[in-house]
């Protein structure tokens, strides 16, 4: 399996018990009932309805299509600066309700703060690159299509392409660097249309090979400290290649690619 990216400091780690995170994400979120926008881990994102609370629980209304028993949801608030906190929600259990929705028992799995400024520099990768849609509103599963990379750290990656993609879209990016390509899954955050009738692509990296992130983030601190891309390149390569030797890669898990 691919090892996903490190993330934030998690703030249940201050709070022991459930209870105590339902009561920090109650303070967070709309006064009941209201309905959110959230992520699903199985790809896309729909509103919500949260209707009610007792004690550890929240109960909510989703569309039986994107539901299910142990699916987490992730609702991701935001002020006018960037910053804010993703709250994400466990689905214990589902029941039955006339129409479209099931009613929902929801745990609150963790509560992780967000800054708006890039935690993490960003490397100029080749711009040529592929994807292949693993989950998509509009674009069909397993399509492939060539994008242009913008930009990529170790947690997130831009592209520029022709295609309309929405928050929630899960995609494979092959994207070279410059000892070798690298393959990663990626979530689409945000898409905003630039010129000639295409739109500019970002993405949060969900799952990565541990040695690809580190390659990733040593061309990225390289690209930051060096001078113009012509004269620093054979230094990047160079440094690339040893410190991609000097990895002790034989205990990792083979990919699901």
């Amino acid at each position: 399996m691919l090892k996903p990216p490190a993330r934030p400091v998690d703030i249940r780690s201050v709070f022991d018990t459930p209870r105590d995170l339902v009561r920090l994400a109650l303070e967070m979120l709309p006064a009941m009932p209201a309905s959110i926008e959230v992520f699903s881990e199985d790809g896309g994102s729909f509103m919500l309805t949260l209707a009610d609370h007792e004690d550890a629980l929240i109960y909510a209304y989703g569309d039986r299509n994107h539901v299910r028993e142990g699916l987490t949801l992730e609702h991701r608030m935001r002020n006018g600066e960037g910053d804010g906190h993703d709250i994400r929600f466990l689905i214990k259990t589902t029941f039955f309700q006339s129409g479209s929705d099931l009613l929902l028992h929801l745990h609150v799995s963790g509560i992780e703060e967000h800054y708006a400024s890039r935690g993490a520099p960003r490397a100029p990768l080749n711009p040529q690159a592929t994807a292949r849609i693993l989950y998509a509103r509009e674009l069909d599963r397993d399509e492939v299509i060539e994008v242009r990379v913008v930009d990529a750290s170790t947690t997130g990656i831009g592209f520029i392409t022709d295609r309309r993609f929405h928050p929630g879209d899960v995609i494979e990016v092959i994207a070279p660097l410059p000892d070798r390509p690298v393959r990663l899954e990626a979530r689409v955050v945000a898409s905003a249309p630039v010129v000639y009738g295409r739109n500019r692509v970002g993405c949060e990296i969900t799952t990565i090979l541990e040695a690809d992130r580190h390659s990733i983030g040593l061309l990225a601190t390289l690209s930051e400290q060096a001078g113009s891309e012509d004269d620093r390149r054979p230094e990047i390569l160079d440094t690339l290649e040893r410190a991609r030797r000097r990895q002790t890669l034989g205990g990792r898990r083979a990919p699901r690619y």
